[in-house]
């Protein structure tokens, strides 16, 4: 399992290769591979904002949220 990461909103960090159990394909790529990069709630083209590098991006699913999550 790996560890998870949150920024200072509580919102996930996640990379390109990411992929969690709320994946929703984005309607704008040709191939809906399984992977963040491709997920409608990540968006990989936003600048950052605090220094992280380009392979990294917050999803906005609140399900994915650190104060959301019922597990």
């Amino acid at each position: 399992m790996e560890d998870l990461m949150y920024d200072e909103m509580g919102m996930m960090v996640v990379s390109e290769n990411h992929c969690c159990e709320h994946f929703e394909p984005n309607d704008e790529v040709l191939v809906p591979m399984k992977e963040c990069w491709c997920c409608k709630w990540s968006n990989f083209r936003v600048d950052s904002r605090n220094g992280q590098s380009d392979g990294y991006s917050i999803c906005n699913y609140i399900g994915n949220a650190k104060e959301a999550v019922n597990r």
